[in-house]
């Protein structure tokens, strides 16, 4: 590589994605799928995964990692890394990872640090939790990859999808805050307004088995505990009004949360979807969309239900990274998403038409100012800081 190239932001790249599934069922999933879609306009995009969705590969080459046990989660993290160490060759400019790899040039950071959880316990728990990660191979795969990510190389950078993300990694690791560039996730409200168009709210209300009168709340994510559906849950009990279903879209422990929903006598108000990849429809047939998460450095979901119009509670920082740039006029912000009391004044103020119409209003206005443009344009930037200090040292 010249030193022009290098330094050259108009220059074609080579470069490989590293992610386990190239779908869009997931918030970092689609995250990744969005940026790489848009420097595959302008660059040669090469995408390295073990599972993909046929209809997002045109326009990018792809490259099958192997995966020869299905499972545990943590031998699978560790095979991906092996694989992908030795199937990237160096004809590729940037090595851009959304996975815990050993190598890559550029790492966009989606879950807090595995460290994290141990260091933040009191002293007789984490003494604890250390002696039971330092002698679990899952605990020690995590902590080893994560220390080979967060490790400081001249010749990387860190991409975070907020500062929560970042302070999480600088907590726990010794790295300077200019190691990372800040990649927002954003909204692709070209899509969403032709989701608007084409969507028969009442009918994909009929297809959930909602009534004309009842008031649809909306929860999407994958991992029901992190994100917060225990305190929703008891929360919707709280409110006390049958007309308020909860839909819960995303992939979790379902049999488990409708014994909950049984135990809490709320379960002829909780609906299950499972799965689902054409999200925007559900954002639109609901009234209103919560996520109280208890982790989460910037999730996807709230931004999106906003930018569809739909009025939007979620929790503040430290909790979830997207509360680092909504007011609290543009949605309502839990102040402690773990109080099921808080949770329910905040959706029975959501009942409130007025009210509801005001915050969707303005939640729709930010969330149409937040682009996965400039998503991209911030990833190119860490991409040429690693190409600069690479021509630096020829």
């Amino acid at each position: 590589m010249t030193d022009e190239k290098a330094q050259t932001s108009g220059k074609k790249l080579k470069i490989a994605v590293l992610i386990r599934n190239f779908v869009v069922t997931g918030g970092a999933e689609r995250y990744t799928y969005q940026v790489s879609k848009r420097l595959a306009r302008d660059h040669d995009v090469h995408i390295f995964c073990q599972r993909w969705d046929e209809n997002l590969i045109n326009g990018f080459t792809l490259h099958r990692v192997p995966k020869p046990l299905p499972g545990p989660s943590f031998l699978n993290q560790l095979v991906f890394s092996w694989f992908c160490r030795r199937m990237v060759d160096s004809s590729f400019d940037i090595i851009h990872s959304h996975e815990r790899v050993t190598r890559f040039d550029v790492l966009t950071i989606h879950c807090p640090c595995y460290r994290g959880f141990l260091t933040r316990a009191r002293v007789i728990r984490k003494l604890l939790l250390w002696l039971g990660e330092i002698t679990s191979p899952r605990g020690l795969a995590y902590l080893g990859l994560e220390k080979s990510q967060f490790t400081f190389r001249p010749g990387r950078r860190l991409i975070s999808d907020s500062k929560m993300a970042r302070d999480d990694v600088i907590e726990n690791y010794p790295l300077p805050e200019d190691y990372f560039t800040i990649a927002y996730p954003g909204v692709e409200f070209e899509a969403i307004d032709r989701a608007i168009a084409a969507t028969d709210r009442e009918k994909t209300r009929r297809e959930l088995g909602l009534a004309a009168a009842d008031f649809a709340l909306l929860f999407v994510g994958t991992e029901f505990k992190r994100k917060g559906l225990d305190a929703l849950l008891a929360g919707l009990r709280l409110v006390g009004d049958k007309r308020v279903k909860l839909v819960v879209v995303g992939g979790g422990d379902i049999d488990n949360y409708r014994a909950k929903a049984r135990e809490l006598e709320i379960e002829d108000q909780v609906i299950f979807t499972g799965m689902a990849r054409d999200i925007y429809p559900l954002y639109i047939m609901a009234d209103a969309f919560c996520l109280p998460t208890l982790a989460d450095p910037c999730p996807i979901a709230p931004v999106e239900a906003m930018a569809c119009g739909t009025a939007t509670i979620m929790s503040n920082v430290p909790w979830c990274g997207t509360a680092e740039h909504v007011k609290n006029d543009e949605a309502i912000i839990l102040g402690d998403p773990r109080d099921p009391e808080e949770i329910k004044k905040a959706i029975i103020r959501l009942l409130n038409d007025d009210e509801r119409e005001k915050i969707s209003s303005r939640g729709r206005d930010l969330a149409r100012s937040i682009t996965w443009e400039a998503t991209t344009a911030a990833t190119m930037t860490a991409f040429n800081e690693v190409l600069a200090r690479r021509g630096e040292k020829r």
